[in-house]
């Protein structure tokens, strides 16, 4: 008697699954014809309405020059070129020359766009404190009220990436030349099974235009899901410098003791 039950159950148990992934899969090809036929060939009659959404997320206008779509292996593949970002004076305040997406199936499951990777190429960013200490970044003031769902959304994608940024660092406060951190490069994962503990792993580097011929380093991971929240984030952070003179960067910086010179190389970690 119990074993024919056990049996039974195991059977609608195998039957289950096999409809489920029969359903599933079903919808699946479905999606992928429906996106091979009709969706890429007319991606471009979209682009308004992808800039119309993005502008909403980002409570500022974006317009988008050129979107086109492929596939990159089983995932749908978006190529978008000459995003312009706009300030509330309506200047153009960041243009991102070129930016790739991968669509993730997990977007179905998730019921939201999800990205198996975002990729940003050389974007040119200018970061700028006046004279009363205000800080601006693209021209868009640190004061302005930010809305913190497109960054946590950001957070919650499997990788972005940023490749070969130029970072210009401009304080009128200091009346100090411009720092550039040149062939910068992001990368922040944050797979799904990182997400679940909300945990995120980043990489960074950057050749600054002062200082010395060595990059600088900086990796570590943290733990967070509200950028808004930024106060309740633990992790830890890895700094590398080689060969680097610390007095080079004197005019934007204020050092806790006189450095008058000296070349030298650190490995800092922070929790």
């Amino acid at each position: 008697m119990n074993r024919t039950m056990v049996k039974k159950s195991l059977l609608w148990f195998w039957r289950s699954l096999m409809w489920l992934l029969a359903v599933t899969f079903t919808l699946m090809l479905i999606a992928a014809l429906t996106i091979q036929f009709w969706v890429m060939p007319n991606i471009g009659q979209y682009k308004n309405d992808i800039a119309a959404s993005a502008s909403k997320a980002a409570k500022q206008k974006v317009a988008i020059g050129n979107i086109s779509a492929d596939w990159q292996g089983i995932n749908p593949h978006l190529t978008l070129t000459n995003i312009d970002i706009f300030d509330a004076e309506n200047r153009v305040a960041l243009q991102l020359k070129k930016t790739e997406v991968l669509v993730s199936w997990l977007s179905f499951p998730l019921l939201e766009p999800h990205l198996a990777k975002l990729t940003i190429h050389a974007p040119e960013l200018t970061i700028r404190r006046v004279a009363s200490g205000e800080i601006f970044i693209a021209g868009i003031s640190l004061n302005t009220q930010s809305n913190p769902d497109l960054s946590n959304w950001l957070l919650r994608q499997n990788r972005v990436e940023i490749n070969q940024a130029k970072i210009s660092w401009l304080d009128e406060k200091r009346n100090a030349p411009a720092l550039s951190l040149n062939n910068f490069n992001l990368q922040l994962q944050s797979p799904l099974w990182r997400g679940l503990v909300k945990n995120h792993q980043f990489n960074m580097r950057a050749m600054p235009s002062t200082g010395g011929s060595n990059p600088i380093l900086i990796s570590g991971y943290f733990f967070g899901s509200d950028t808004s929240k930024t106060q309740d984030w633990h992790g830890n952070i890895n700094l590398e410098l080689k060969n680097t003179d610390l007095s080079a960067f004197k005019t934007w910086l204020d050092y806790p003791i006189d450095v008058q010179s000296g070349v030298g190389s650190t490995n800092v970690n922070i929790k």
